[in-house]
């Protein structure tokens, strides 16, 4: 029986872990965090007035019960996406008022109230694609304290003059005779004001409190304590230059809507770059505007500003953000939130090297085999103005000519009558056929275009393929075409002296629309008959290019579908015992695929697009089988050429324990000179015509200003039974997909 209730008592905790999560994490969310130390230094700190820490936690609680009742999303619970709110509008009830029947009922009614309005405003701002903040903490509170003016049975009693008996149960007489200590240590004014701030975030109105929460932030990301230094000491340098008295911010405590505001738009909702960190400057005088504006406002009522300047110009700003059509301002959203300015960074950065340009729709080379670019973007021929964003292709001899013998005729043109396949899946929205082709040197600039088909991917994203060979157009208005099946034969008619394929990417169907910039998916680029590979770019002009041909072993092995569980057999050196463990195959909120290791609790999320298998991002333990194989594996091609190198960067973000990365943290806006690199070569196969066994190399290198400090070699082998071996340094583990 006992054994029974032990069971169950573990099931239980289990189930309801998230809570305790959200719980710890609803006072780091505040500061747009998941990090532990932090959330236990904000918990401590709000229990130096034990009162108001006691209603805090108390409000907290209820609203993620509340949540926990109504059905509500285990992983927003957990985030503390519920609670923090809350959190805010308890925190200054227990500092304000004397305990009683009365501030239980006011700090219940208050924990509802914020809930509901937290729910209503991140439905409403997610909609936009906004963040909702703390608004529910601004209006509730200010209904609140607007409400219990007309309360008879509440009393007003500032529970910080009993802030020495809080801290005295927190850490004895010794704490209290540090925090008098520190009270009496010179500091600056500016760095004093700044301390409080940090403190007022969460009514705690000391140097302590300062102290703590900013060793949190450092501990949390160095980016968003510089952030938050920048954001306040620049709206004090403002102060002086209007004439406003700096002091003002000690008593009036509105110097945290400077730090939010800049930790939020410099590196949170924005990749922290040297222009987030400019424009939180810049943006500085607008908060300070509105927060001396709106407490003029507000002061017949009594009411303070609260967070209200954050607010406000947090999503102001990035609404404004949003309605760029160009992002030459440097200014780049987040757009997969890695909860830290560092991960956001970095894996930003991973992004803009390995796959700057990627777009929804994967683009092939509409042909088969190696042709040569004659004429790219910006052409000075005919890719001009609104059609620069264009490409022609061509097939060349070993010469380097585009024909045979004389070239009088078609026929001696290589790329004449060769087959011409859809770039990507569609639809074909128009036909335009029965346009002779042209004698080699002639043109026909009245149907400029020649025979051409105009394919429909999606809403506004066409495909054109221009000069074809008249009655080889093999479809017809509204059928379907698939990019594996013939489309077309390359002709010379309309606007061509030679044989050539014109292709391009439009927004509208009709035949003289403007083009659009839009990458190719993948394609092999040769220089000096060596190949490598391309990703989501276009090709350049007098490039030789051609696709990839995706090896049918390299797809199926490296294909995994959500619900698929990995057998892991593995041993920790050539004479360790054989263990095993189990991966599962999931998608997250954004349906981006990922590996998940309970046993270690470490995940990484993977690309398989039929073109290449590759990593995007790992969390978690760095000792373990998954990300020995995220780094042996972090990018394959889904083809064997013994020819092509695959080079790639890690991202930095799973360099831990190191100083180095933890300087690269600080410099990491402005400089990156830490670099995680990785290379991958093919070694052999057991057969070339029919494979069942492919070898690679693969390696990854720590380098600090391009000098190598680290190298790790792998020798991965992919069976046609389904598995993956990888050795490295005594090291090895073989993966099964079992289900």
């Amino acid at each position: 029986m006992k054994n029974r209730d032990d069971i169950y008592l573990l099931k239980q905790f289990r189930n309801n872990k998230y809570l305790g999560e959200g719980l710890l994490y609803s006072y780091s969310q505040v500061f747009f965090s998941d990090n532990l130390i932090l959330s236990v230094l904000i918990l401590l700190v709000t229990f130096m007035v034990p009162q108001s820490g006691i209603a805090g936690l108390a409000g907290v609680s209820v609203s993620l019960l509340l949540a926990k009742w109504m059905g509500f999303d285990k992983g927003t619970i957990s985030r503390g996406v519920y609670g923090y709110n809350t959190l805010l509008v308890t925190l200054p009830l227990g500092l304000f008022f004397k305990a009683g029947w009365a501030l239980v009922i006011i700090v219940l009614l208050a924990s509802v109230l914020t809930f509901f309005l937290t729910v209503f405003f991140r439905n409403k701002m997610l909609k936009s694609g906004l963040p909702f903040l703390s608004w529910p903490f601004v209006i509730s509170l200010w209904i609140i304290m607007l409400a219990v003016k007309r309360f008879a049975s509440i009393e007003f009693g500032d529970q910080s003059l009993f802030e020495l008996n809080g801290l005295y149960g927190i850490g004895g007489i010794n704490l209290v005779h540090g925090v008098d200590w520190l009270n009496r240590i010179p500091l600056p004014q500016g760095l004093r004001t700044y301390l409080i701030s940090l403190g007022a975030v969460f009514f705690q109105y000391n140097l302590l409190a300062g102290l703590a929460i900013a060793a949190g932030l450092v501990i949390y990301s160095r980016i968003a304590f510089l952030l938050s230094l920048t954001g306040f000491f620049t709206a004090c340098l403002f102060y002086s230059a209007i004439g406003l008295d700096i002091n003002t911010l000690d008593y009036s405590y509105i110097g945290f809507n400077y730090i939010l505001t800049a930790i939020a738009i410099g590196g949170f909702f924005l990749i922290p770059t040297t222009f987030s960190f400019f424009w939180t400057i810049v943006i500085m005088p607008v908060v300070t505007l509105l927060a001396v504006g709106m407490e003029q406002l507000l002061a017949p009522t009594g009411l303070s500003v609260y967070a209200l300047p954050f607010n406000l110009v947090v999503p102001v700003f990035l609404y404004v953000i949003r309605q760029r059509k160009s992002r030459s301002s440097g200014l780049f959203p987040v757009v997969i939130q890695h909860n830290s300015p560092e991960r956001n960074l970095y894996a930003w950065s991973n992004y803009q090297n390995r796959l700057s340009r990627k777009a929804s729709m994967l683009f092939r080379l509409p042909f088969m085999g190696k042709w040569k670019v004659s004429q790219g973007y910006n052409g000075k021929l005919t890719h001009q103005a609104d059609w620069r964003f264009a490409w022609d292709f061509i097939k060349v001899g070993a010469d380097g000519k585009t024909y045979q013998g004389n070239g009088f005729n078609l026929s001696d043109y290589f790329c004449y009558s060769l087959p011409v396949y859809p770039a990507a899946d569609g639809v074909v929205d128009s036909v335009s056929d029965g346009i002779p082709d042209n004698e080699p040197g002639d043109a026909n600039v009245r149907q400029n275009w020649g025979n051409t088909v105009i394919l429909k991917h999606a809403d506004g994203l066409y495909s054109k393929y221009s000069h074809l060979k008249p009655g080889s157009i093999r479809l017809k208005q509204g059928d379907s075409a698939v990019a594996s099946r013939e489309l077309a034969l390359v002709g010379n008619s309309g606007r061509s002296p030679e044989p050539h394929l014109h292709f391009q990417i439009q927004a509208e169907p009709d035949i003289d629309a403007a083009t659009i910039e839009y990458p190719f998916g993948y394609f092999l680029r040769y220089n000096n008959g060596t190949p490598s590979l391309i990703a989501y770019s276009g090709p350049n002009e007098n490039d030789l290019v051609c696709n990839l041909n995706a090896d049918q072993l390299l797809r199926r092995t490296l294909h995994f579908i959500p619900g698929q569980k990995i057998r892991v057999d593995y041993l920790e050196s050539p004479d360790g015992k054989l263990m095993q463990s189990e991966w599962e195959v999931h998608t997250d909120y954004f349906n981006n695929s990922y590996f998940f290791d309970r046993q270690s609790n470490s995940t990484a999320w993977f690309v398989s697009d039929d073109q290449q298998f590759y990593f995007t991002y790992y969390e978690g333990p760095k000792d373990n089988q998954l990300f020995t194989f995220f780094s042996a594996c972090f990018r394959v091609p889904l083809m064997f050429d013994k020819e092509l190198i695959i080079t790639d960067q890690l991202p930095l973000s799973v360099i831990t324990g190191s100083w180095l990365r933890w300087l690269q943290d600080w410099m990491a806006p402005f400089y990156l000179f830490l670099h995680y690199a990785f290379a991958l070569e093919f070694l052999n196969t057991d057969d070339t015509l029919d494979p069942s066994v492919y070898m690679l190399k693969t390696s990854t290198k720590q380098s600090v200003f391009h000098k190598n400090i680290q190298e790790t070699e792998f020798q991965v082998e992919i069976n046609r039974g389904g598995k993956i071996r990888i050795n490295s340094s005594g090291k090895s583990l073989c993966l099964t997909t079992i289900k």
